[in-house]
This record gives C-alpha cells, sequence and structure tokens, in this order.
C-alpha cells in the first residue's frame, strides 16, 4: 500500500511538472501590449467626446455688378450667401496679387450715421466696406481693426439676395487683380471671394 502512495505521490508530482507555465518575459511582453491596447482604445473613445462639432460652412458668393471712379471710388458686388448666414460671422479681407493684404480705414462718421450711401466718401490710405439693400446703409466694415459697425441698433444682420456689397476707397482697386474674399470669424466657416 505505501508503495502504491508513493508511485501515485511520484505521478502527481511528475504530472504538475508536465504543466509548463508561461516565462516571465513573455508574461510581461503580454502586459505591455494589452496595456497599449487599452491605452489606444481608451485615447480614441476620449477624443471622440471631446471634438467640438464641425460648423457648418457658409459661402458668401460676390459678384461685380458696376463701380464708379473719382475722388472717391465704389465697386458694387452682389451677394447670393448661404441661408443663415449672418455679419457676425464673418470679416471681410482684399488681397493683391503679390498676397498683400490692404488696410482698412476708419469709417467717416456721416458715412457711420447714414441712412443712404449719399455720404460716404473714399478716405485716404485704404478701404472699408458698406452693406447695402435699397439704396440704404445697412452696416459698415471698417476700423483699423476691421469690424462690422451695424446701423439702427440690430446687434447683427441676417444676410439674404437682397443685399450689395459696396466696397469703398480713393484708390482704383479694379483691374490690378486685388480680390476681395470673406473669411469665418471665430468658429464659422465662410468663404466666398471675387476679384474686384
Amino acid at each position: 500500500m505505501n508503495a502504491n502512495l508513493t508511485s501515485n505521490h511520484r505521478g502527481g508530482l511528475h504530472g504538475r511538472r508536465s504543466k509548463r507555465a508561461v516565462s516571465p518575459i513573455i508574461a510581461t511582453i503580454l502586459l505591455v501590449a494589452i496595456t497599449v491596447v487599452l491605452a489606444a482604445v481608451l485615447y480614441v473613445l476620449v477624443s471622440g467626446l471631446t471634438k467640438t462639432s464641425t460648423s457648418t460652412p457658409y459661402e458668401l458668393g460676390m459678384a461685380e455688378t458696376g463701380s464708379n471712379t473719382g475722388t472717391t471710388d465704389t465697386v458694387i458686388l452682389a451677394l447670393t450667401p448661404t441661408a443663415g448666414l449672418a455679419t457676425s460671422m464673418f470679416g471681410l479681407k482684399i488681397t493683391t496679387v503679390s498676397g498683400s493684404t490692404l488696410a482698412t480705414v476708419a469709417v467717416p462718421a456721416a458715412c457711420a450715421n447714414a441712412v443712404t450711401t449719399s455720404t460716404c466718401v473714399g478716405v485716404a490710405g485704404g478701404w472699408y466696406a458698406l452693406l447695402v439693400t435699397g439704396g440704404k446703409v445697412s452696416a459698415t466694415w471698417g476700423n483699423a481693426t476691421a469690424v462690422w459697425g451695424n446701423l439702427g441698433g440690430a446687434g447683427t444682420i441676417a444676410l439674404n439676395g437682397g443685399y450689395q456689397l459696396w466696397v469703398v476707397t480713393t484708390t482704383v482697386y479694379t483691374g490690378a487683380s486685388n480680390s476681395i474674399s470673406a473669411y469665418g470669424i471665430s468658429t464659422s466657416s465662410v468663404s466666398g471671394s471675387a476679384y474686384l
């Protein structure tokens, strides 16, 4: 009986020894790989949650419909804006053929408070723009910092196809490959351009 026990006991030990464990090096590699995969999955999930939603792209179509020259040069552009586009969402810039940006100037006081465009004259050293509908000034774009000034106390103006953009200068910008373009302010995505 003792011989059987000894035999069984030895067999049990031998059976346990035949089941080999994973080596410490392979275990470490597996742990590192699992950690990297979990970290990558967590990064993808967190970055997907923290992304800000992309804004709707807006288009401000502009086409020159006329201009008049003299001591004041005015270029008139018809606007075809995407629905929902407002003055608080975009700015304007004029770029030369060499890529430089032309400076804006302060809108004359008489024009900034005007009901019609008749008092809006060019200012030496730059340009400003008027948002016009029905022959009346609704907003001005100018000043050294290039901002919209809305007339009539409106905080912002929603655009539609009835608006024109008048570019007012003392220098003739037409025919020199100068272009005016719209750009988004803050998180708004706005595009659109036209040659003057």
